[in-house]
């Protein structure tokens, strides 16, 4: 599982986990989704050092 912040300003970005995000939310998701988004995407959506990883419980 991995915690991330979408960069401000974005409107309604679609992840693979099918929900739609507006900038600034804080999405958990799962490692297979987050494993999904390629690398340029990654650095394009989410905050700098805003990824990160979730302990599974």
């Amino acid at each position: 599982m991995y915690s991330v912040t979408l960069k401000a300003g974005l409107v309604d970005v679609v992840l693979p986990n099918g929900n739609r995000y507006q900038g600034g939310d804080v999405v958990i998701l799962s490692a297979q989704h987050y494993g999904q988004i390629p690398t340029a995407t990654r650095t394009a959506v989410f905050s700098a050092q805003s990824v990160v990883p979730v302990p599974a419980s």
